[in-house]
This record gives C-alpha cells, sequence and structure tokens, in this order.
C-alpha cells in the first residue's frame, strides 16, 4: 500500500492555524477545544502538540500574526506618500481593505485577545502600541500642517483604530460601499466630524443608503 505523502511542516502549521480561526470564529475561543481542532485539521489531538504548545499559543498567534501583518502594512503605504494626510487616508484604506479581506481574523483579534494570559497578552500590547504609535505620528505631522484641527492626540487615534476595528460586525464586502468609498466616508467623519456647522448644507458623498 502506498504511504501517504506527509505535509510540510510550514503548510500544516498554516492549516491549523486557518482552521483555528474557523472554530474561534464560530464557537468562540472558550468553546472551542484541541479535540476539536484536531478533528477539523484531520490530525489526532497529539499531533497538534508538535506545533503548539496550548490552545493559548495558538490564539496568540493568531493576533500576532494579524498585528505584525497590519504593522508592516502601514509601514509601507507610509513609504509611498508625501503628503500626510495622504498618507492617513492611504493607512486607513490599507487597514479598512485588511479587514475585508480578512473578516474572521478581525474578529478573534478584536473578540477573543481578551482570552490571553498575561505574558502572551502583554506582547500583543507591544505590537498593539506600535500600530498606534503610527497613526499619532501621521496625526501629529497633519496638525503640525494645519490640515487637521489639534485634537488630544491618543484620543484620535483610538478613534481612527476603533471605527476600522469594529467593519466585521456589519460591513459587507458584496454590500453598496466600496473599500475606497469606506474609507472616504471614514476620513469625511473624522475629518469634519457628524455634526452641520451653520450655514452648512448636509451632502452624502458617496451612495450609502444601504451598507449590508
Amino acid at each position: 500500500m502506498p504511504q501517504r505523502r506527509r505535509m510540510r511542516p510550514e503548510v500544516r502549521r498554516k492549516q491549523i492555524l486557518e482552521e483555528a480561526v474557523r472554530l474561534f470564529r464560530s464557537v468562540g475561543y472558550e468553546g472551542a477545544s484541541l479535540r476539536d481542532l484536531a478533528v477539523r485539521v484531520g490530525i489526532n489531538k497529539a499531533t497538534l502538540y508538535h506545533y503548539f504548545e496550548s490552545k493559548e499559543e495558538i490564539l496568540f498567534t493568531i493576533i500576532d500574526d494579524v498585528g505584525e501583518t497590519l504593522y508592516r502594512g502601514l509601514l509601507d503605504v507610509m513609504e509611498k506618500e508625501n503628503d500626510p494626510l495622504d498618507v492617513l487616508e492611504a493607512m486607513v484604506r490599507f487597514q479598512i481593505g485588511y479587514v475585508e479581506d480578512h473578516l474572521h481574523e478581525s474578529k478573534v483579534l478584536v473578540e477573543e485577545q481578551k482570552a490571553l494570559g498575561p505574558d502572551f497578552a502583554e506582547r500583543t500590547r507591544v505590537t498593539q502600541a506600535a500600530i498606534l504609535s503610527l497613526y499619532e505620528k501621521t496625526l501629529t505631522e497633519c496638525m503640525d500642517k494645519g490640515l487637521v484641527r489639534r485634537v488630544h492626540l491618543a484620543t484620535a487615534a483610538f478613534s481612527i483604530l476603533g471605527h476600522i476595528n469594529w467593519l466585521y460586525q456589519w460591513y459587507n464586502p458584496e454590500g453598496a460601499l466600496s473599500v475606497r468609498e469606506l474609507t472616504l466616508e471614514i476620513m469625511e467623519i473624522l475629518r469634519n466630524g457628524l455634526f452641520l456647522r451653520g450655514g452648512e448644507v448636509e451632502e452624502c458623498h458617496t451612495c450609502c443608503e444601504e451598507v449590508g
């Protein structure tokens, strides 16, 4: 009988993480078991320990991979623009695009990272703080050039990330708003706020009667 071809370790590891994302998204981290994950992957539970020491390490790896991808991607788009406001828009567009392409990972990032113990949680905070600092740097440049009002820096940066991080709950990639249109809407809200000032006429820049 011919032997089954063994999967390369890096390929198997990737498969485990992909199935873990789906499992955590559907039943939550606490509701998931390594036995369930092993069944999804098509291996026995003991084999999982060749790749990860614990369920917590799997969760950390998912969250850490998302953070590193976002950080490197944001650095890359920052280098391609000169005007600070263009840089900020490119950063928002990139991160919205990531959420669109990785809705399951985004849900796990936001909703399940609270399950991490102190050591893993601190490591994720380092990456998240680095991402926040990129937005703060760009916002500072926008303020220094008079492109946006001077506001509390951390509040503004967290506001941007808050707009983006929760998109997975309601954004429909097949709905009325494209990534570009959604970026413009968010930038408009961030730039001018929601409330009309005296003499202004209400105007909608994109078709937003239906998002999902």
